[in-house]
């Protein structure tokens, strides 16, 4: 469902959000065109914030622009999504010790990231697209108590194109295989708050095991069909 523009949300965000949300929940499957007019008229937004929020994801890597066929969703096989987690575990595995020195600073964030594993336990998972955004929101959580812009930035620019085609691919599985993982947040939030960084180390490699064992199953999915 298409949410309106918030308040203090401009145009251009409302257009990028929703089509972000249009290919991480499989509407815009990888390889398909965006029509600029089509989104437009589905958001009920002239077609100018629309084209400016797909330059945005043809910057981000997220779509592409073919001559003479206009912009489509990226297409990424396994292995450049492989490649990106890798960035991203390589940043949050960094992280570790800036986080633990830095967690009295940041009660706030801390507030924030128990609020999200308080989500995962307490509510049943039933829209994929809302846990995977919590889970999201969890891991850029974490690098932000480095207080390390530059890093945050780094990390947000390579987890956004990411995000939506990992997100993209696991969606397609079946729900169950998904509550291992989430509910997992609250044990790497246990160890973080315990200041015990060989235990945080193993719970964030821990997780991201679960991340690769989900893209493989995925890869062997669309082998299968391929066959």
């Amino acid at each position: 469902m298409t949410q309106a523009a918030g308040q203090d949300e401009s145009l251009l965000d409302y257009a990028l959000r929703e089509i972000k949300a249009r290919i991480q929940n499989g509407t815009y499957p990888p390889g398909t065109k965006l029509s600029t007019q089509e989104i437009s008229d589905s958001l009920g937004i002239s077609r100018t914030p629309v084209v400016a929020a797909i330059n945005r994801l043809v910057a981000q890597g997220v779509a592409e622009a073919i001559p003479r066929r206009g912009t489509i969703v990226a297409r990424l096989n396994g292995r450049q999504i492989k490649d990106m987690i890798d960035v991203r575990r390589m940043i949050e595995e960094f992280s570790i010790p800036l986080a633990i020195k830095n967690l009295d600073f940041y009660p706030n964030i801390l507030q924030e990231m128990q609020e999200v594993t308080e989500y995962f336990t307490d509510n049943e998972l039933s829209d994929y697209t809302v846990f995977a955004n919590l889970d999201t929101k969890f891991h850029q959580l974490f690098v932000s108590l480095t207080g390390n812009q530059q890093l945050m930035n780094l990390y947000e620019m390579n987890w956004s194109v990411g995000a939506l085609f990992y997100m993209y691919s696991v969606s397609k599985m079946p729900l169950s295989r998904h509550v291992k993982a989430f509910n997992h947040h609250k044990e790497i939030f246990a160890a973080l708050l315990s200041k015990n960084e060989e235990d945080l180390r193993e719970k964030i490699t821990e997780h991201f095991g679960m991340i690769y064992d989900s893209i493989e199953w995925y890869e062997s999915q669309v082998n299968s069909m391929e066959k």
